[in-house]
């Protein structure tokens, strides 16, 4: 009698030892490294959610509002220090939209989500000098 493991996922492929039973093709305690997994994520990520490029350019696009507004609202060029980070955030989701490897697109997020979370607490020191 043949045994199928409920917990393969469908695709793998399963290879038949001489009593006749299914087994996977690797062995199920092989670990695969941090960079594979998260390559993974990402990879899996993008492809469940289309909309993700869409949302965070708009997200890129409110952080850059904020500070066009907060120039205005306190006089200052200093909310203008933020600006370059967005805009290299948005440069990284283009290459990230068009990345064709896994690695290519951890790389591309990487960068993006460095670039914009770094403009975003740049956001909050510019005010804290501002605000003194």
């Amino acid at each position: 009698m043949t045994t199928v493991p409920l917990t393969a996922a469908s695709g793998d492929e399963l290879a038949t030892d001489p009593a006749g039973t299914a087994v996977p093709a690797e062995p199920s305690g092989v670990s695969i490294g941090l960079v594979e997994l998260s390559e993974r994520v990402v990879a899996s990520v993008l492809t469940r959610c289309p909309w993700l490029y869409r949302a965070a350019t708009s997200v890129l696009a409110v952080f850059a509002a904020v500070c066009l507004v907060a120039v205005g609202t306190r006089l200052s060029a200093l909310p203008l220090i933020p600006i370059p980070l967005f805009g290299a955030a948005w440069y990284f989701l283009r290459l990230l939209r068009a990345a064709e490897t896994r690695r290519m697109q951890l790389r591309w997020a990487a960068l993006f989500t460095v670039a914009t979370m770094v403009g975003f607490w740049l956001i909050s020191v510019v005010a804290r000098w501002v605000s003194h």
